[in-house]
């Protein structure tokens, strides 16, 4: 009686400590998840361009999604934005240098403005990635949880895409472009397909490991056979149909359906861009190099983006100076440069030059790269320094050579895929790309070689061949089948020439763009529902 007195009136000291056990709990899961988050951060980076180590991004999903999955909503968001702004880091650590001369080289307000556009492009979308499936991924069966995390994966793509004015660089399947058997899908898809079958198979491994490394794998799960058997279909599918298609689309173009085409890569240094002293000694560096193609017999001639510092449509004498460059081709010469409109508006153009030296046509850039071309804070255009300050052009316009249906899209918007859709549905057969990328090149040459990486699916997404004509690099040629042949190295000068083919007809993703996408949580959903009543 005494003893139970006396262990009755002891003071209670597992009560209080029972809160510290939780805290400590959930501080320690934060901190693994955070930990993930970086690991698969720095996973991504070393999957992208310049370091290509591209089968590491197999293991990104995964491993950030799982280790969110047991989080608070909040925690989950903490986690999917440090994941974003650690990618935006360590793939576009080059914005900074990029973003300098805007800010007149104040490296604090330059800093602060590229971690905002991280945060705002890659943070928001991945936070709301983590929330979503730490809050779904509990309540639907094991086997679901591979195809959600799937689905949000390349729902938040379609996210990074469209928020504000679109940002999808180097999203998930791109670090893929040169295993040309699984990106074969892009044509069904696009890119989206190809995250979709990456995470798919990620997601449903690191949860089968997950749980298994939890000792509950037999307690909880069906056989592992059973849970794998969704993406090993779809990656059995994705093979078959990679290998099926790369020999359809392999083949050297040849017949009449054929053009030869000369790219030029001037390498001209980026501070000689708008000075009117340099606009004669640009004009005859290009020319020069274009001259080299002659024993080749060019149809078309492509010189990079903003090659001509002016208005070649004001400008009747440095107009004629491209006369004979335009004139070494059957069918004309395609170079960007500025346009003023009749409203006095400028415009970021492709033009088309006839081999008479005649304005043939004319494509104006629709997706205009914020601060560079236009400064988002003002309601009308003012000019900085002496670059011309650009209006969007309203639609896309083929350049018509007579014989060949150009569709041309300039810098990034080669990262937009309904941009090039739209053309080709307006009956382009050959995809020309004009880019400057020397004042994204931070030094290590990995912008140059992200933006071609990208460019690579919209020949593989429209079945076209694509030319890409880049003032620094990298310049060359994109079969539909995402081969690349025919390239130029960055940062040297030098002529490329070779055959493309005259492609017509719509793929799927030409037809449906991401639709697919739509349906798909639609399916996803109603099995999910179809499961919870036969197990109930």
């Amino acid at each position: 009686m005494g003893a139970a007195l006396r262990l009755e009136n002891r003071p209670d000291t597992a009560a209080p400590a029972a809160p510290r056990v939780r805290a400590a709990h959930r501080l320690g899961a934060l901190a693994r998840a955070a930990a993930g988050a970086l690991a698969a951060g720095a996973l991504y980076t070393l999957a992208c361009p310049p370091h290509e180590w591209s089968l590491l991004a197999w293991l990104v999903p995964g491993l950030l999604l799982v280790a969110v999955r047991r989080l608070g909503i909040v925690r989950a968001l903490t986690c999917g934005a440090l994941f974003g702004v650690a990618i935006g880091f360590g793939i576009t650590a080059w914005a900074y240098h990029a973003a300098l001369e805007y800010f007149a080289f104040d490296r604090a307000l330059t800093a602060g403005f590229v971690l905002a556009v991280w945060l705002f492009y890659s943070g928001v979308p991945h936070a709301l990635l983590c929330a979503a499936y730490a809050s779904l991924a509990e309540r639907v069966p094991g086997w679901a949880r591979g195809p959600l995390g799937a689905w949000l994966w390349v729902a938040m793509e379609w996210l990074r895409s469209t928020l504000g004015t679109g940002m999808p660089w180097e999203l998930l399947g791109h670090t893929q472009f040169r295993h040309l058997t699984v990106v074969q899908i892009a044509d069904l898809g696009g890119v989206y397909a190809v995250s979709f079958v990456m995470a798919l198979a990620s997601v449903a491994g690191a949860e089968l490991l997950g749980e298994g490394s939890e000792g509950r794998g037999r307690a909880r799960l069906r056989p592992w056979c059973a849970r794998l058997a969704l993406p090993a279909a779809v990656l059995l599918a994705t093979g078959a149909y990679g290998a099926y298609a790369r020999r359809l689309y392999a083949a050297s173009p040849e017949g009449v359906a054929v053009r030869t085409v000369a790219v030029v890569q001037g390498n001209i240094p980026n501070e000689f861009r708008w000075k009117q002293a340099f606009f004669e000694r640009m004009l005859a560096t290009y020319a020069r190099l274009s001259a080299a193609a002659v024993h080749e017999r060019p149809d078309v001639i492509v010189w990079p983006e903003n090659a001509a510092n002016f208005y070649l449509n004001r400008e009747p004498l440095l107009l004629a100076e491209l006369a004979p460059t335009a004139a070494l081709a059957r069918e004309g010469l395609v170079v960007g440069g500025p346009r003023l409109t009749d409203g006095g508006e400028a415009r970021n153009a492709a033009y088309l030059i006839g081999p008479a030296g005649t304005i043939l046509g004319t494509y104006d850039k629709q997706r205009l790269v914020p601060l560079a071309e236009y400064d988002p804070r003002r309601r009308a255009p003012a000019p900085r320094a002496s670059e011309p300050v650009y209006t969007a052009g309203a639609e896309g316009q083929l350049l018509e050579t007579g014989a060949t249906r150009i569709g041309a899209v300039i810098c990034y918007e080669v990262l937009f895929p309904h941009l090039v859709r739209d053309l080709v549905r307006k009956g382009a057969e050959v995809l020309v790309n004009l880019s400057n990328d020397s004042w994204l090149d931070g030094g290590d040459g990995a912008a140059p070689r992200q933006h071609f990486s990208m460019a690579v699916f919209r020949a593989i997404e429209t079945r076209r061949f694509l030319v890409r004509a880049a003032a620094t690099g990298v310049s060359g040629f994109v079969a539909p089948s995402g081969e690349t042949y025919a390239s130029l190295a960055p940062h040297t000068a030098g002529t490329s020439v070779a055959r493309v083919g005259i492609r017509q007809g719509q793929t799927v993703y030409v037809r449906w763009g991401e639709g697919w996408i739509g349906l798909a949580g639609v399916v996803l959903a109603l099995a999910v529902l179809l499961d919870g009543r036969r197990r109930a």
